[in-house]
């Protein structure tokens, strides 16, 4: 996707890949959303969850950018903190009911997708905006934890379920 868009080419983008995602999900039954091995040890619902523990991440840096604040919270400035992070998050997800994570993914793309409409444009796509996020621009965030990575993801989830049993 090009280095520069503006606000609507975002939200396409992120309602696109979202709707991709969710068409993958949409025939799967529990047991096929919980069972282990679609990343390593992971299945679907820690994917899931997984990609919403970024999503909090995401509405948080958000929330700080619509305020003209500085978030609370920062990184990951290495792939080992991202390792370290991608791991807690799932041991802190790993025994929630599925029903729960399909809810909070669910409920916090809406949060996003609201948060982007109401974000001015220059906010989103200037890098110079705001120093916290060192030259890059806040749709890059959007892309990394949204559209990007559920993209990334439903790849994965296509691969596993076209697996041979």
């Amino acid at each position: 996707m090009a280095e520069h868009m503006d606000k609507a080419s975002i939200l396409d983008e992120l309602r696109s890949k979202y709707a991709a995602l969710e068409a993958i999900l949409a025939p799967l039954d529990e047991a096929q959303m919980t069972t282990p091995g679609v990343i390593g040890g992971w299945s679907i619902k820690d994917i899931l969850a997984h990609v919403t523990a970024w999503h909090h991440r995401l509405l948080a840096w958000l929330h700080a950018a619509g305020h003209n604040e500085e978030p609370t919270i920062s990184g990951p400035n290495s792939e080992e903190e991202m390792d370290r992070l991608n791991e807690q998050f799932y041991q802190e997800n790993k025994s929630r009911p599925l029903a729960d994570v399909l809810g909070d993914f669910r409920s916090s793309y809406l949060q996003i997708v609201e948060a982007v409409q109401a974000m001015p444009e220059e906010d989103l796509i200037d890098p110079r905006r705001f120093a916290w996020l060192d030259g890059d621009s806040l749709r890059q965030l959007v892309a990394g934890d949204t559209y990007d990575h559920y993209e990334e993801h439903r790849q994965q989830i296509e691969e596993w379920l076209a697996r041979p049993n």
